[in-house]
């Protein structure tokens, strides 16, 4: 995989950038402390990883509002391919290009690629990341070919030691992977213990089953010799309890009997009282029908006229002969009040005068007689004048008052006369049909006989209306003759079937005494079977269910197949084992094989770069390294300086990259790898690098412009200001550019 052009639309610090690779030289990518070399570097592993954290994509945002957004050309596979990506939306366009220029002959992928989630697009994704780099975690990237930000220090993870073993690891993972899963078919265990699963597996669950064929067959030996003892205890208490069934029906069947002869005894004995009563109320029916009909003959007869006359008759009768009364008595008041109206006359003058000079002599003389004066007997005299003139004057408006009252009296009779005559002529024309020539009074008393008759037809009535009809009566006797009839046809019947009952016919105390012996030897007999019945279940209890008992023939067949299964599982079991075992050993013999390749490349690389300080490296199958330096004894890494170990890990690195290039040569990106080697280091490291460029393309990123003056032949990407160009390759580490070195802004 070799990259060609890289456009950054915006990504930290960098907008609108675009940069283009050489496939077979050294890339320097130069450019001032804070230039973007190191968002450069992220970017492009970016673009083809996506941002695994929120962190990290929140840190990449573009500073000025750009669009967060990238694309990457490169040629892997024989092909050439662009892949762009939005980090905001994720969304990734991977397009294959055609062999020269940018134009899109195929898209080959669009759909959002976000590392943080699981989705079916992103493993389509990771799928094309397969088949470009071997992988598709960003980790494994880092690991060996993309040192970000001068970390060169790195850990070859077991994944990474796949990749580097090639194919033929790869089968052996892939037999170690058929293998283990097989095992783990088989059983739980697992030849790692950290690896043991929780659940049971085919020779566990055996195993299990087999417990349990062994467990029921131990107790189904138990249960059937208990069910031996059960089934006689069974059969005794059976026959006990059919005995003592039989013996409970028989009584009950007896009790029955009585019961049912008491009760027939009952019934006939209330319907022979019923038929006294049907007689006496069928007489009591005939008789007041009897009486209705001589009422109604008697009424026809001689009141036949006021049959039909309403029932205001009555009162209009009494009423008429009321009023009639109360005339003639008004008729005689009427005459007695004209009589002393015409007795009474009113005051003439001449008893006016009299009155007033009697009583006016009277006066004077008495007056005369006593005092003896005339002119007292004057005044006197007037007195009794005026006096008798006020008594004859009061006397006289008496009478007339007394007169005018009787005449208002003899008017006020006339009227209530006239009232009462009006009133009797109404009354008259209503009941003058009834009277026809008979006299009130004997209309009056026949119309209270027709009252009292009809009062005395109504009380019958009732009485007939309240019993049932004698043609009912005479039925409910004969049905109460009939069912007699049978009740005792019956009582015959069952005497005969069961001349227990004869004794007691007559005799109800006996009967009471032979119910209640009756019930209390049912009761014995029921006490009795009920703890036969307790004594059975119990039995049935104490042996526990019949479904216990199991065939022991079909048990020891079960108990043969698991055992020979189980047998045939484990010689598989064990043979996987071995296989395993052997094959881990394969494979460490392989890797083996691949790590002393990689020691004997890092060392080389090392010896080169430190000017053969550094002899050799060791490592063993975990990629743990030790040095040898001179006559001196393995040196372990965290015994080395800074440099040193930059210029070891930078070593191993690029071993790794030659490596992996035998299956699809990876970029070798170093973000500021240099920052800690001196002048001479850094030369030997970029003179090395200029050479792995034709097997592994290699992109260098630094700050250092002493770089430029050190190197013989590259092309330069320039992120800043640059110093012009030199004469030659000549110089070293003044900071001029050699004349073969190609500079691009």
């Amino acid at each position: 995989m070799r990259l060609e052009r890289v456009v950054i639309e915006g990504f930290g610090p960098l907008t609108a950038m675009e940069a283009v690779f050489e496939p077979k030289r050294l890339n320097l990518v130069i450019g001032p402390n804070e230039s973007g070399k190191s968002s450069f570097a992220a970017a492009v592993v970016s673009t083809l990883f996506g941002i695994a954290s929120h962190e990290s994509e929140s840190l990449a945002r573009p500073w000025n509002g750009a669009r967060h957004a990238a694309s990457v050309t490169f040629r892997a596979v024989n092909d050439r391919y662009r892949v762009t990506r939005r980090f905001d939306t994720h969304d990734v366009d991977v397009v294959r290009l055609g062999p020269e220029g940018d134009e899109s002959v195929e898209t080959l992928f669009h759909g959002s690629a976000n590392p943080r989630g699981r989705s079916s697009e992103l493993e389509r994704y990771e799928e094309f990341l397969r088949g470009w780099f071997g992988f598709t975690d960003e980790r494994l990237f880092r690991e060996s070919a993309f040192v970000h930000e001068n970390a060169l220090e790195t850990e070859v993870s077991p994944e990474l030691r796949h990749l580097v073993s090639g194919a033929v690891e790869a089968d052996y993972q892939e037999i170690q992977r058929a293998l283990l899963a097989r095992l783990d078919v088989l059983t739980k265990e697992h030849p790692d213990p950290r690896s043991r699963k929780r659940a049971n597996r085919s020779i566990e669950s055996r195993l299990a089953r087999l417990d349990v064929l062994r467990t029921r067959r131990a107790r189904a030996e138990v249960v059937l010799s208990e069910v031996k003892t059960r089934t006689k205890e069974r059969e005794e208490l059976d026959s006990r309890m059919l005995e003592l069934r039989a013996d409970l029906a028989g009584k009950e069947q007896l009790l029955a009997d009585l019961d049912a002869w008491v009760s027939l005894r009952e019934e006939q004995r209330k319907l022979l009282k019923r038929a006294p009563a049907v007689g006496s109320e069928l007489v009591n029916a005939r008789r007041a029908r009897n009486s209705v009909e001589e009422i109604d003959r008697r009424i026809g007869q001689s009141l036949g006229y006021l049959a039909n006359a309403p029932e205001e008759v009555e009162p209009d009768l009494v009423r008429l002969a009321m009023l009639r009364t109360q005339r003639a008595r008004h008729q005689k008041a009427a005459e007695a009040e004209r009589a002393k109206l015409d007795g009474t006359r009113p005051v003439s003058r001449v008893v006016t005068m009299g009155i007033t000079i009697l009583l006016a002599a009277l006066a004077a003389g008495v007056t005369y007689g006593i005092w003896r004066q005339v002119g007292l007997a004057a005044g006197a005299m007037a007195l009794g004048a005026v006096l008798g003139f006020v008594i004859s004057r009061v006397f006289g408006q008496s009478t007339e008052r007394a007169r005018v009252m009787a005449e208002a009296q003899a008017k006020l009779v006339e009227e209530n006369i006239r009232t009462i005559s009006h009133e009797i002529d109404q009354i008259e024309i209503r009941v003058n049909p009834f009277l026809a020539g008979r006299t009130l009074e004997v209309v009056l008393a026949d119309v209270k006989q027709f009252r009292a008759a009809n009062q005395e037809r109504r009380e019958h009535a009732a009485v007939m209306h309240s019993l049932p009809m004698p043609d009912r009566l005479e039925t409910e006797a004969r049905e109460i003759d009939e069912a007699v009839a049978s009740l005792r046809s019956k009582e015959k019947l069952l005497l005969q079937q069961s001349p227990f009952l004869a004794p007691f016919k007559e005799d109800p105390l006996k009967i009471a005494e032979a119910s209640d012996r009756l019930k209390r030897e049912a009761t014995a007999l029921r006490t009795r079977f009920d703890s036969a019945q307790e004594a059975l279940d119990g039995v049935v209890r104490r042996g526990g269910p019949d479904g216990d008992a199991e065939n022991l023939e079909a048990l020891d067949e079960a108990i043969a197949v698991e055992d020979d299964s189980i047998r045939r599982e484990m010689k598989h079991r064990d043979a996987l084992l071995v296989a395993l075992e052997g094959l881990r050993e394969a494979v460490r013999e392989y890797q083996g094989q691949h790590v002393g390749r990689i020691a004997e490349k890092a060392g080389a690389t090392l010896s080169r770069i430190t000017n053969g300080r550094y002899g050799s490296v060791a490592m063993d199958g975990e990629f743990n390294a030790t040095l040898a330096m001179g006559g001196r004894g393995a040196i372990g890494i965290d015994s080395l300086s800074r440099g040193a170990r930059d210029a070891f890990y930078l070593a191993l690195r690029a071993a790794l990259s030659q490596e992996l290039a035998a299956r699809e040569p990876l970029p070798l990106l170093l973000d500021d790898p240099i920052a800690h080697l001196d002048e001479d280091r850094r030369g030997a490291l970029l003179a090395f690098l200029e050479d792995l460029a034709g097997e592994v393309q290699v992109i260098l990123f630094t700050h250092d412009r002493r770089a430029l003056g050190q190197i013989r032949e590259a092309h330069v990407v320039a992120l800043g200001a640059l110093p012009p160009a030199g004469k030659g390759a000549g110089s070293k580490g003044n900071g001029e550019i050699p004349s073969r070195v190609e500079v691009r802004k």
